[in-house]
């Protein structure tokens, strides 16, 4: 059986850092873009993670608030509402991209394989552009996300 892999990238491209992950994306290589889809999603909601046929694989990137600008973060998606917790991290949205992964899980829509790569940010003004140091870490964070299609 093909391994499926869905990127959910999360932001706007309005929004200063907020970009982030949109702009991560469009750095992959052809070998990971053909192995992948790439979604591009304001937000994150609970039902995004549910519905996916067995052994998709769910890649969740977002710019994160709370550690570093530029700080690449990567860990099993099931353990991102606790890191949202441990940060004390709220989101401008209804609901947080933590909370609507926990949504999901509660579900069964989050699988161990599943993950999340973030960038920290800094600022997330409308009309700003990427802050110098989430620049300057987007090919890390490129990287992270290719190896995770891999």
């Amino acid at each position: 059986m093909t391994r499926r892999v869905r990127v959910l990238a999360c932001g706007s491209f309005h929004g200063g850092d907020d970009a982030a992950a949109l702009k991560a994306v469009q750095l992959l290589p052809a070998a990971a873009l053909a192995s992948a889809s790439v979604e591009e999603v304001l937000q994150l909601s609970a039902e995004q993670l549910l519905g996916d046929a067995p052994g998709t694989v769910r890649i969740v990137v977002d710019c994160v608030h709370g550690v570093a600008p530029g700080e690449i973060v990567e860990l099993p998606l099931a353990d991102l509402p606790a890191m949202e917790r441990r940060l004390g991290t709220a989101s401008t949205h209804a609901l947080g991209a933590g909370q609507a992964v926990a949504l999901a899980a509660a579900f069964g829509g989050v699988r161990a394989e599943d993950r999340f790569f973030g960038i920290g940010g800094a600022s997330y003004a409308q009309g700003d552009a990427l802050s110098p140091a989430v620049a300057a870490g987007l090919p890390a964070l490129a990287g992270a996300i290719a190896r995770g299609i891999r």
